[in-house]
């Protein structure tokens, strides 16, 4: 009938339509346009699907239309979706087949879902039709003949609205269930494992496998199975949708545990990184610490010396002395290139900045310093250069490609907090992940980058101190405020 037609059209419209915004979300879009390719993939699916559904009509006996029909459609969509987005779509083989696998095994099951309710709207309406037909027909308020053809119309109506309702809520849930996975699946950038897509291939596969086998008990008995079920045992009209229901929360669960455990690994190679990083800090702080006490022995030492050279000259050849002078001078500002311009009251965070200023001169990033090493509370030396070093390196990272950039990085005390701002010129747009702490890196390998904000903030921490970003898009000027709490000795 035209309305089954009419029907069929509009619920393959809107699943045609989730389908296309499901694959988009885990696949990159060939097409320029979406639009076009969105409007070229509805119709594709909808000319597909209609076509298939004759073909089964015309070819399949009517016997086994049923059993078979219903499969053969599941299948014959399966098989459209995946040449659609062979088409559309930048091919991911493992993330093709869960897309496919997913979204078939949820529409298939949520049928199931809705057909108790499509059983009980219907037994609800089948008495209430025959009361309206038989008091028409008492009152004869019109022919026999054209009461009936009336009758039918409406009844045709009815079921057509009952049914109508049943496939908005089961495009309803389906398109709920797809939110779900699509919030929790893995980022499209990431590329699945093996054994990742096996994980989440098998609820996809149980929860299809269970609804082909529902759909064969639904054409078993006359094509009428499920409404005798249902009439046995009234029970299942409960515990069919619920069964469907948890089918698809199983699905949903396996989606999110994987993103829990793959978050979970990147967080402890994050972390074994991180210490491994903190480690090597440690041993630089040693190596500069003796170091920095050679140098100041060196210097000492030396300007001894060329004292010594002068006064000598100076005494025993005053003649020639004019000749050695220009010597001795270059000596003396050698010496002199020994001292640190900073002067913060600790060694290595002397050595630091005055590394950081030496590579911005090299890029040609003006350098500006007004910092104290904190004289009163317990402090480790440790966590100091570990912010210092993450923060002013991401500094002269960000502002190597600002024409005439600068990095600015002072300290200040307020009570019993000790605060250490750190700000930036930066091109382009900062990139916030949803519900990240801090904005993500830039560079390819996001594992072993981007992970100096981190390392500041477990630097933090340790003194119940907190880590805040300011980035002014318009000045394009970023500045990193640590905060920390100045613990007494």
């Amino acid at each position: 009938m035209f309305e089954d037609y009419l029907l069929e059209v509009m619920v393959s419209l809107a699943s045609g339509f989730l389908a296309f915004r499901y694959t988009e979300k885990f696949l990159y879009l060939k097409a320029g346009q979406r639009k076009k390719a969105l409007a070229l993939w509805l119709a594709l699916y909808v000319v597909g699907l209609g076509f298939w559904g004759q073909a089964v009509e015309v070819f399949m006996p009517q016997a086994q239309q049923g059993i078979y029909g219903s499969m053969a459609n599941l299948m014959a969509g399966a098989l459209l979706m995946v040449v659609l987005q062979r088409g559309f779509f930048a091919n991911d083989l493992p993330r093709q087949m869960f897309i496919v696998v997913s979204f078939w095994a949820g529409w298939g099951i949520l049928k199931f879902a809705v057909s108790p309710l499509a059983h009980v709207l219907m037994d609800v309406w089948g008495p209430l039709w025959q009361y309206l037909l038989e008091m028409a027909m008492a009152r004869a308020v019109l022919p026999a003949q054209s009461l009936l053809a009336m009758m039918e119309a409406v009844n045709r109506g009815a079921v057509f609205v009952v049914l109508l309702f049943c496939r908005l809520v089961q495009l309803a849930l389906l398109a709920l269930y797809l939110h779900l996975i699509s919030r929790h699946l893995l980022p499209r950038d990431y590329e699945l494992k093996p054994q990742e897509s096996f994980f989440l291939l098998m609820p996809c596969l149980t929860a299809l496998v269970i609804d082909l086998t529902l759909r064969v008990m639904a054409f078993s008995v006359d094509n009428s199975a499920l409404m005798l079920i249902y009439d046995r045992a009234p029970e299942i009209l409960f515990l069919l949708p619920m069964a469907s229901l948890l089918l698809l929360g199983l699905v949903v669960s396996a989606v999110i545990l994987l993103r829990g455990l793959v978050q979970f690994k990147e967080e402890e190679q994050k972390r074994q990184l991180l210490e491994k990083s903190v480690a090597d800090v440690q041993r630089q702080v040693r190596e500069l610490e003796d170091i920095y006490g050679d140098i100041r022995g060196l210097r000492h030492d030396l300007r001894g010396h060329i004292e010594s050279l002068h006064a000598y000259v100076d005494s025993h050849l005053p003649g020639e002395g004019r000749e050695l002078e220009p010597y001795l001078d270059g000596m003396a500002k050698t010496v002199a290139r020994l001292d640190f311009a900073d002067k913060t009251g600790n060694a290595i965070t002397d050595i630091i900045l005055h590394q950081a200023r030496q590579q911005a001169g090299k890029r040609g990033i003006a350098f500006e310093a007004d910092f104290h090493y904190p004289k009163a509370g317990d402090f480790d030396v440790y966590d100091i250069s570990v912010i210092m070093s993450n923060a002013l390196q991401n500094a002269l990272e960000a502002c190597e490609q600002v024409p005439s950039g600068t990095v600015e990085v002072r300290s200040y005390q307020r009570g019993g907090l000790y605060f250490i701002d750190v700000t930036n010129d930066f091109v382009g747009v900062l990139q916030w992940e949803q519900g990240a702490e801090f904005p993500t890196t830039s560079k390819q390998d996001k594992s072993h980058h981007g992970l100096g904000l981190t390392n500041i903030a477990r630097c933090a921490e340790k003194y119940q101190g907190t880590v805040d970003i300011v980035a002014d898009e318009k000045k394009k000027r970023f500045l990193l405020t640590i905060m920390l709490y100045q613990r007494s000795n």
